[in-house]
């Protein structure tokens, strides 16, 4: 296989992973950018306005998907960690059990779909994969809130 069909391939795979979890999670009662949002804030409380820029939408689509999220119990609001007098958005205890299970479930699908030892193989890469963009996010956002928030 060359490289330029291996690095094809390697994006249709992931589009395919994509539209599996998205089917999976059509009948459940969050959405990919719902759990996106809600990945976001483990990492700590952040500001709507950082929220839209993170997921590169407008701030009246990440508000009416925060009201929900609030509705469901998943998030909360709290004062911004930075600017007291701002309010910020934090992940809820059962929010993080709802990404918790949610992940469990995609997994258990992964491993319906990808066999072994492929599936070893793939966690680990996607693994590694995960953390070498967790490093270079904080640069990767900035840029977006530029282009966002302005």
């Amino acid at each position: 296989m060359s490289k330029s069909d291996s690095q094809s391939l390697s994006v249709r795979a992931i589009i395919a992973f994509y539209r599996e979890f998205e089917r999976v999670m059509r009948d459940g009662d969050i959405s990919l950018a719902q759990y996106r949002t809600m990945l976001y804030l483990k990492g700590g409380a952040k500001r709507a306005g950082a929220i839209a820029a993170a997921g590169a939408v407008k701030k009246p689509t990440v508000s009416a998907m925060l009201n929900n999220l609030r509705d469901k119990g998943w998030i909360t609001d709290e004062a911004d960690p930075v600017d007291g007098r701002a309010i910020a958005v934090a992940l809820t205890p059962a929010g993080l059990a709802r990404i918790e299970a949610l992940e469990k479930s995609l997994s258990d699908h992964l491993a319906e779909i990808v066999p072994e030892p492929d599936l070893s193989a793939l966690r680990g890469a996607l693994a590694s994969a995960y953390i070498d963009l967790g490093a270079s996010q904080d640069e990767r956002l900035k840029d977006i809130e530029k282009q966002f928030l302005g």
